[in-house]
């Protein structure tokens, strides 16, 4: 994968290395290539039945910690760089356990938002699809009001329909990838500031979960890298 060829014509280590030039940060290219993956959660009480309400990931992530958030801070450490390939959504269900206000939201499941099966809890949060990003590095919008159909197989470049088997009874769905692809692939440089801005639509009251139940994590991932003290692989 590090080696493909990207949308932009250029693979994902190529666009890093004209990146560095433009920056002048020369050293980027002596660090590890890696896969990198960084993702925060919002809790999904926060929705509002009156309109809609616009989340800000990675904006507090020194509150949160595994595994509802892999940063401590909004930008990355010296060194550390990602292409940004792809996002993803996850609804992470949980479970509050203690006694307030000591509670804790335990995970026992994690779906995609494109799932299509009635009645599930995903099928309940599936309207956040009608959701936009916008992602901002620095002072700079490099993707605006992004529509998250894309997330969904009936939109997705990626997705593909058919049937599945579960246990006993096949159940037809739309399947597919959940990741949406960057065509732009922007470039988190280290140290910069950085946010994922989500506008959610109004939801109906019934719906919105009670305070520490549901989460909505965003994932950003691709190409990127890591300090290295040694020539890197």
């Amino acid at each position: 994968m590090l080696a493909d060829t990207g949308h932009t014509g250029l693979t994902p280590s190529q666009k890093l290395a004209i990146v560095a030039k433009r920056y002048k940060m020369p050293g980027l290219l002596a660090m590890q290539p890696t896969e990198q993956i960084i993702y925060d959660s919002i809790d999904l009480s926060l929705l509002s039945s009156t309109g809609p309400t616009t989340f800000s990931f990675f904006a507090n992530t020194n509150t949160k910690n595994f595994p509802f958030a892999n940063l401590q801070q909004n930008k990355l450490n010296a060194g550390n760089v990602i292409v940004i390939q792809y996002v993803q959504l996850q609804l992470v269900s949980c479970t509050v356990v203690g006694t307030a206000p000591n509670t804790v939201s335990v995970i026992n499941n994690i779906r995609c938002l494109e799932e299509n099966l009635s009645g599930t809890v995903a099928a309940t949060f599936k309207p956040l699809l009608a959701s936009q990003l916008t992602i901002v590095l620095g002072s700079s919008e490099v993707v605006k009001d992004f529509p998250l159909t894309n997330g969904y197989a009936g939109f997705n470049p990626n997705g593909k329909f058919g049937n599945k088997a579960f246990a006993s009874a096949t159940i037809s769905e739309q399947y597919g990838s959940s990741s949406i692809d960057l065509r732009s692939e922007p470039v988190i440089l280290p140290q910069l500031e950085f946010k994922a801005n989500l506008v959610m639509p109004q939801f109906i009251a019934g719906n919105i979960p009670t305070v520490g139940t549901q989460f909505l994590r965003l994932v950003l991932g691709g190409f990127g890298t890591i300090p290295s003290m040694s020539k890197p692989m």
